[in-house]
Formats: structure tokens, C-alpha cells, sequence
């Protein structure tokens, strides 16, 4: 049986709530090691109503009752603003509690507010800003598209859980400055019609009436996410449907039954409905293929009895730039969701890229023939992928600007990731001295880059002088550096094991297999216990590391050489993925990096507190996709491909019991009994 806690405070992604069981979603993705699962039975979504029930009577007797207070007011002029009315209190230390910022509300932010106790958040004057009011349940989003769970119950309200440890602002912060620890926000004032609500309410542009205001920090949290990733792509903007929020989904589901609506007019030519009623999902990930399963499932369930002359004129295209989907999964996985795909009548278009969104058609190109052709469409969910968003290209700007001058840091080289803003191994922004931590999509942890040590290494190894590191320099170097910089473990390993010049070539060979046979079961291992960003570097064999070792005929390096090789090492590190099972492991082992009491925006506090507790590991539990027709696959380390009907049964079981609070589990379970039973409801507003 699944163990369900009915603590009003229990989070779901906390593995002490659900034994064995992670969260990952980047677009719709989840998590679960199934050790459990066997012995859980049909029961689990059972038991799950009857024991939601008598949890939400006690989550309402435990309900904190709201504050009274006098209300503020914000003008239209910029000004600073202190949020917190709390008392000034004094830590364990006898010093002031630390203002600090988080900039936030996905899995990153709420993690770390869930993982402090009332008591430790008190040590400090936490404040959330956030332009969105809600903690979003992103791995159901998909299913929100056509209305087989409604929004309203996989959102959370932000004030709700910062409740007795944290104020919250809805606001957008607009600009980053490290030098002063000062960020801007703002967010529209009242709109020209005051019964307008469908105004832009984060313009980032100056507007009449927007209200704009600066906010002191000593620490900041930055954990805002990243942007949905057009790739430049000619009318994505303008004819596709991005999909990452609530707001996405929402416009998803309303396109569609306005197409179908239009499709069942009598004027309406067979042509027409043809156009009108093929769906373009774009993007073979998790999201794309949950996206397009939930539409396969509307269709098959819904449409034959809402729409029955219109099920002929119906289509489902997934497009993918890929040969396989879901790509980062076992391979089983991607072939269980062509065969149900398949099943479904879904069209899965692989090795096509999309070249243009067009009015009325979607212009692909076919990577085998380079071929463009027109496909004509209804509606176009763009589900491709993220990009770092303009707050944090913002940000990495202001800490250039925040460390000119510096000799013992080259920040551009530090912060040159165009995905995110890096950190080190305690999550502390390279560059921020201590003051600003990032989780998340928005961060990218990432080891000491050999490259900007290369001087001092080349010196280290250059031990007779020569200008020139000869094998023997080279060697002693690797092993030696190798517990401060891991990834130069392989090319250590190389030279102890293969590097040998007089070996015959069969004996190298046969030493490459054990090589990458010992790397293999190293790497299962590693991904079932804690996993720090050190372990995480594409392991080499004899041959790529010859390749990259580039020596001449000499067999020696000069100083140029030993640079571009290690460009060469640092590049093979591998960061986490941007999933939310990282996010929520980064937010809860920050949370215990502020228990210590240390964290105060400097540097010496974090370094003593990182002592205490240690450098940020990540645990691997596995990965899960919808994948239509009730069946799921789970991609489990060791155990490997699970599919099937089971599969969807336990997916749906888990997603209920991983909601945040017993709330959204409640509705969510009668979400799928009331689909189950009606069907969904197709009405637009």
C-alpha cells in the first residue's frame, strides 16, 4: 500500500510522505521508483477519497486564521518598500535577522519554504515575489488541456504556503542590481476601464499607472524558471500555442472546442473541417507526448459522442526532430508509445523539423530529403523546450558589472552558460560573494572550470621547466588535481591503465571494454544514491580520450594546447537536467543550509554552513510519461522500461497522492472519477 500521510503540513514531493517516490517534470514529466508499487494493489485510489476526506476536516480544523493589520497602499511612484511588519528580532548569533528575497513560485522556491519549519524561516525576514499567485502542480498541466483535470485543482495559493514564515508580493521583478542588493518590481496599477481583468498585469514596458517599487536584500533566491524556447521560429509567436502555465492550457482547451464548434457548422466544406480539425503538437519530449495522449483521449472518449459526424475529418500529428521519442528514456519507452500511438491513429512525424507556422499551415522540413512541405492545421501546441529568460541575462550583466576589477575571479567565464545563471556545488551564484542562490530551471550547478586555473596548473605540471608537459607531467597532474577537479579522473585512469605506449592493440582494446564496462556500473550505481554535479560527466574511453588529448609528435602539450584541452575536459561536464525533482531537492537542501543560522549574504557564513551540512547531491528516482489509452511508462534505474495498463493505473495513483497538499489530492481524485463516469466537459467561457 501506498503510505499517505494526512498531515495538514506534508508536502508531497518529500520522500518521508510517499516511501520510494520522486517528482520530475520539465512539460509534464514524473517520477517513481515502483519498489512500492507491487504490493500497493487496486486499492491505493480507492482508500485515496475516503482518507482525503477526513484529512481536509483536519487540514480546515489546523487552518491558520488570517491576520489583522493595517493595509498599505502603493503609489505609482517608484519607492522603497519594506514588506515585512514583523518585529526585528535577534538570531541565535545576536544579530539581526537577514532580509531575505526569493524570486519565485515553482518547485525551486516552494521546496525551500516547505523545507524550513516556522521556527528556522523566523531567522530570517523571508519575502516571495512572484507575478504568479500559485504553486503549480506542473506534471498534471497536460491533462488540464482538454479538461480531464480541471486547473483549479492541481494550483495552490502562494499566501497559503508561506503562512507564519514568509509575506508574499505579486509582483514582477524587472531588473537585478548586486551592487546595491537591490531589485526593481513592478506590475500594472489600475486599468483604464476599471472592469477590464484581461489587461496585462506585468507589462514589462513603462505605462501609464504602473505602479513600480524597489525592494532591499542581504540575501536573494532566485528561482524564477526559464521561458518556453520558440527557437527563432517564424510565427510560433503568433499562431502556436506555447505551453508551460495554467493560462497555456486554458487557451488549449478553449482553441479546440472553438474549432470543433466551427468544423460543425453546415457551411462548413468537408475540406475546411479537414483543416480545421487536425491538431500539430510539436516537440517529442514529455510534454509533447502527454499533450498529445490527452487529445487521443478526448477524441476516442468524447468526441464520437459529442461531435459523431465529425470523427472522420479528425487528426493527431506529433512532430519530432528525433528519429525516437521521449529520447532521454529507455529505449522500450520510446517504442511502447509508437505502438500506442499507433493504436490511437496518432501520426508521429520523425526527423522533421518545423520551418514556419504559417496562418493556416505549418511549414516542415523533412531532414532526409531536405523537402519543405505545407501541413494544413487547426490548432499548433509548441512544446520544444526552455531558454534562460531575460531576467537572468540581466542578472549575469549586473555581476559582471559587480566584479570588474577582480583578478581572482573572471566572472564573463564563470557565468558564460547561455542556459542559466551558474552555481557552485552549495548552490551559491558564482560571482554573488555569498549574497544570491539560484534553484532550478534558472541555475545551472556546475564544478570549478579547470580553464580558468590553467595557468596555475600548466605551472604545477611544468615541473622541469620546459614550456612543454610530457606524459610523465602530465599524468602526475591528472592524478593529482583529480579530487579538486573530478573531470580530469578519465584522462588520470588513461594514463595509469592505457596509456602505455609498448601495449599491444588487443590489450588496449580489452582494457577499453573493462574501462567502459566499470563506467557503466559506476553510473547505475551513482544514479540510485546521491549524486553531486561532479559525478555527473560523460565517461570516456581510451580512444575518445587520445582524441582529445591532441599530442604532438613528441608526445608533449604546450601551454596553447593544454588550454584547449581543457576547454575539452570542462566542456564534457554534464549539468542536472531542468527537471522539477531537481528543483525540489535543491529548494529542500537549501532549506537546511539556512537551518544552520549561518547564511548572511556573505561568504564566510555560506562557507561555514556548506561545512555543516555539505555540497548539494541529487538523487535520481527515475522518470514517468502518459503515454494515452490509460497506459503509462515508468523509466526506473536497474529495473528499466515499465508499461502498460498497470503503469497507467499506478501513474494515476501517484500523481494524486503528489499533490501538495490534501486539498488538490482530494479534487484531483474526483477529477478522474468524474471523467471517468461523464466524460469532460467541453464548454468554453
Amino acid at each position: 500500500m501506498l503510505s499517505i500521510p494526512v498531515s495538514p503540513e506534508s508536502l508531497a514531493i518529500r520522500s518521508s510522505s510517499i516511501p520510494n517516490v520522486g517528482v520530475e517534470c520539465q512539460g509534464a514529466q514524473a517520477l517513481v521508483d515502483l519498489g512500492e508499487f507491487a504490493s500497493s494493489g487496486r486499492s491505493s485510489c480507492k482508500a485515496l477519497v475516503g482518507v482525503g476526506l477526513l484529512a481536509a476536516a483536519a487540514c480546515r480544523c489546523g487552518r491558520p486564521h488570517a491576520q489583522s493589520g493595517p493595509r498599505q497602499r502603493g503609489g505609482v511612484a517608484r519607492r522603497a518598500v519594506a514588506v515585512s511588519e514583523a518585529p526585528v528580532t535577534k538570531t541565535q548569533e545576536g544579530r539581526k535577522r537577514p532580509k531575505v528575497v526569493v524570486l519565485g513560485s515553482g518547485w525551486g522556491a516552494v521546496s525551500f519554504i516547505e523545507g524550513m519549519s516556522e521556527e528556522e524561516a523566523q531567522m530570517y525576514d523571508i519575502t516571495l515575489v512572484s507575478p504568479r499567485n500559485h504553486f503549480l502542480y506542473t506534471p498534471l498541466l497536460p491533462t488540464c488541456a482538454m479538461g480531464s483535470i480541471e486547473e483549479r485543482s492541481i494550483v495552490t495559493p502562494m499566501r497559503r504556503i508561506v503562512a507564519g514564515k514568509a509575506d508574499f508580493v505579486e509582483a514582477k521583478c524587472e531588473s537585478i542590481d548586486t551592487i546595491r542588493q537591490v531589485i526593481t518590481c513592478g506590475r500594472a496599477g489600475n486599468p483604464s476601464k476599471r472592469n477590464a481583468m484581461d489587461y496585462d498585469r506585468f507589462p514589462d514596458e513603462s505605462v501609464e499607472g504602473k505602479l513600480s517599487f524597489d525592494m532591499e536584500y542581504d540575501i536573494l533566491v532566485y528561482s524564477v524558471g526559464a521561458e518556453a524556447n520558440d527557437f527563432n521560429c517564424p510565427g510560433v509567436k503568433e499562431h502556436a500555442f506555447l505551453f508551460k502555465e495554467v493560462e497555456d492550457a486554458r487557451r488549449v482547451r478553449n482553441k479546440i472546442s472553438d474549432l470543433f464548434e466551427k468544423a460543425a457548422l453546415p457551411s462548413t466544406t468537408p475540406e475546411d473541417r479537414d483543416g480545421l480539425l487536425t491538431f500539430v503538437v510539436v516537440g517529442g519530449g514529455p510534454t509533447g507526448v502527454e499533450v498529445a495522449a490527452d487529445l487521443c483521449d478526448f477524441i476516442r472518449e468524447d468526441v464520437g459522442l459529442l461531435y459523431p459526424k465529425l470523427t472522420k475529418h479528425v487528426s493527431v500529428k506529433l512532430i519530432n526532430t528525433g528519429d525516437h521519442l521521449l529520447s532521454t528514456y529507455d529505449r522500450d519507452i520510446s517504442d511502447a508509445s509508437l505502438a500506442v500511438f499507433e493504436k490511437q491513429g496518432l501520426e508521429v512525424m520523425k526527423g522533421v523539423r518545423v520551418a514556419a507556422v504559417k496562418p493556416d499551415t505549418v511549414e516542415i522540413k523533412v531532414k532526409s530529403t531536405g523537402e519543405t512541405v505545407p501541413l494544413p492545421y487547426g490548432c499548433v501546441v509548441w512544446c520544444t523546450g526552455i531558454k534562460q529568460n531575460s531576467l537572468t541575462v540581466q542578472l549575469k550583466e549586473s555581476l559582471l558589472k559587480k566584479n570588474e576589477g577582480r583578478k581572482d575571479l573572471d566572472t564573463a567565464a564563470a557565468q558564460a552558460n547561455t542556459r542559466a545563471v551558474v552555481a557552485d556545488l552549495n548552490l551559491k551564484v558564482r560571482g554573488s560573494l555569498g549574497s544570491i542562490f539560484a534553484l532550478g530551471d534558472a541555475c545551472t550547478v556546475e564544478n570549478e572550470r579547470a580553464k580558468l586555473r590553467a595557468e596555475e596548473l600548466f605551472r604545477e605540471g611544468d615541473a622541469d621547466g620546459s614550456g612543454k608537459l610530457d606524459v610523465e607531467e602530465m599524468k602526475t597532474l591528472f592524478k593529482k588535481a583529480s579530487d579538486d577537479f573530478p573531470q580530469f579522473s578519465c584522462y588520470a585512469t588513461y594514463f595509469d591503465e592505457g596509456g602505455s605506449q609498448d601495449e599491444p592493440d588487443d590489450v588496449k582494446i580489452a582494457i577499453n571494454r573493462v574501462f567502459t564496462k566499470a563506467a557503466d556500473v559506476r553510473g547505475t550505481l551513482t544514479s540510485l544514491t546521491q549524486q553531486s554535479v561532479t559525478d555527473r560527466r560523460n565517461k570516456l574511453s581510451f580512444e575518445e580520450v587520445e582524441q582529445t588529448l591532441k599530442l604532438d609528435a613528441n608526445n608533449e602539450l604546450n601551454y596553447e594546447e593544454f588550454v584547449e584541452l581543457l576547454n575539452g575536459i570542462d566542456n564534457n561536464m554534464r549539468s542536472f537536467p531542468a527537471t522539477a525533482q531537481v528543483a525540489a531537492q535543491q529548494g529542500k537542501y537549501l532549506a537546511r543550509l539556512f537551518a544552520t543560522g549561518k547564511i548572511d549574504g556573505k561568504r564566510e557564513g555560506c562557507e561555514e554552513a556548506a561545512k555543516e551540512i555539505g555540497s548539494f547531491t541529487y538523487f535520481h528516482k527515475g522518470s514517468l510519461a502518459y503515454l494515452g489509452n490509460g497506459e503509462a511508462a515508468f523509466d526506473v534505474p536497474i529495473i528499466g522500461a515499465v508499461t502498460g495498463p498497470l503503469a497507467g493505473l499506478a501513474w494515476k495513483a501517484y500523481e494524486t497522492s503528489a499533490q501538495l497538499t490534501w486539498k488538490n489530492r482530494i479534487l484531483v481524485a474526483l477529477d478522474w472519477l468524474r471523467t471517468g463516469i461523464f466524460g469532460r466537459d467541453t464548454s468554453r467561457f
